[in-house]
């Protein structure tokens, strides 16, 4: 056993990403989660990456490694073990697959007994039963999926043992979306109209986040819900132009409703822009884990998600929120029009889902699940 023990253990985040996404917010976010609750937790970052910046001026201790081989990296391996032995650290806690071979290694060559936690951070997509990967995920201790979704792909996808998978979502602080701005106010900041029905989309404007589909509805939506709008926020996925962007332009325009699509930046004062909408859509063709949709259920909104990958969990089947095939114009328009037509509807559906959402996704809810899989994984002494 590890001299730490659960309730104050040394946790070393690892994460060789050279981007910024999600996936790396999530370390330092989750890093964040843990060194407040008192476990000691040490960010091993690249220096120069994009989250080695970011952590800087954070109050906790990081230390600096190299690049690595994704596979066999053996002479890394070796330091990264003498760096985990020289912090005494229990768990490791890894996001990217490509951290794996090299945490597994090192835990090997490591003179302490370490656990290595893998947060999943994306879906499988093809099964990973042979032997290679078997070898890779016999190292981690602990497989934490965000949604029973992806447990269940966990286990009929690999060789990865059942009783090892903890079901953990990411989380949101309910604080942060503290509605401090009346509807109107809202609008008025973002310069969107004061009278009518806002139904809105928040994210990268990517044809694979669906928002042509607000677009190509409208038309109908405006002739049996009234004086309805679409609110697109956000920007193009960066380094890939603004075809996408353009071409929502062009078929609002085609479509003679380009005054009633209002097209906003990306914000950061999430809260002040979901304060505006009246009925929230996620488009997506597939979302693995929605943290718009997750944010929306917080503030309250009344919500229409696809029906595909995680969001049929996070809405409940249905019960906190409606659903539609992915791409189903039709289906879209005929589902998002009774959120349209009833206000008690949309009141009653925002209600429930952000009772919801701090059940089961608050941060103080997630860091209770974390702290049940870590005494889990590593009993007091």
């Amino acid at each position: 056993m590890a001299e730490g023990k659960a309730g104050c253990l040394r946790l070393a985040f690892l994460c060789s990403s050279s981007s910024w996404g999600g996936l790396e917010m999530n370390v330092l976010r989750f890093a964040g989660y843990l060194s407040e609750v008192g476990h000691k937790v040490t960010l091993l970052a690249v220096e120069g990456t994009p989250l080695w910046d970011a952590s800087a001026g954070i109050d906790m201790e990081r230390r600096s490694i190299l690049r690595h081989r994704k596979y066999a990296d053996i002479g890394k391996a070796r330091s990264l073990a003498r760096l985990f032995d020289e912090l005494k650290t229990d768990i490791v806690w890894i996001r990217d697959t490509r951290d794996m071979s090299i945490c597994g290694w090192a835990k090997q060559f490591s003179k302490r007994d370490i656990r290595i936690v893998y947060q999943q951070a994306m879906q499988l997509g093809v099964p990973k039963r042979d032997l290679i990967h078997t070898l890779r995920f016999r190292q981690i201790d602990r497989w934490i999926a965000p949604l029973q979704f992806l447990a269940n792909q966990v286990v009929q996808l690999t060789r990865y043992p059942k009783d090892r998978i903890a079901v953990i979502p990411l989380a949101v602080e309910p604080e942060n979306f503290i509605v401090r701005h009346s509807p109107a106010e809202a609008r008025q900041s973002f310069g969107l109209p004061q009278e009518g029905l806002l139904l809105g989309n928040i994210g990268r404007i990517d044809p694979l986040k669906g928002q042509m589909i607000l677009v190509e509805s409208l038309p109908a939506l405006r002739k049996s819900a009234g004086n309805v709008h679409v609110v697109i926020i956000g920007e193009p996925t960066r380094n890939e132009g603004t075809a996408y962007l353009d071409a929502l332009h062009d078929r609002s325009r085609q479509l003679d409703v380009e005054r009633y699509v209002h097209f906003l930046p990306f914000t950061r004062d999430v809260a002040r822009a979901y304060a505006c909408l009246d009925v929230f859509a996620m488009t997506s063709s597939g979302e693995t884990f929605g943290m718009v949709t997750i944010e929306a259920m917080i503030s309250g909104k009344a919500i229409i998600g696809t029906q595909s990958s995680g969001t049929p969990e996070l809405l409940e089947h249905g019960d906190v929120g409606v659903l539609y095939p992915p791409g189903d114009q039709k289906a879209f328009t005929q589902a998002v029009e009774p959120l349209l037509q009833s206000i008690e509807l949309r009141e009653r559906l925002g209600r429930t889902a952000r009772n919801s959402a701090l059940k089961r996704f608050a941060k103080n809810a997630v860091i209770a699940r974390i702290e049940t899989m870590l005494n889990d994984l590593m009993p007091p002494l």
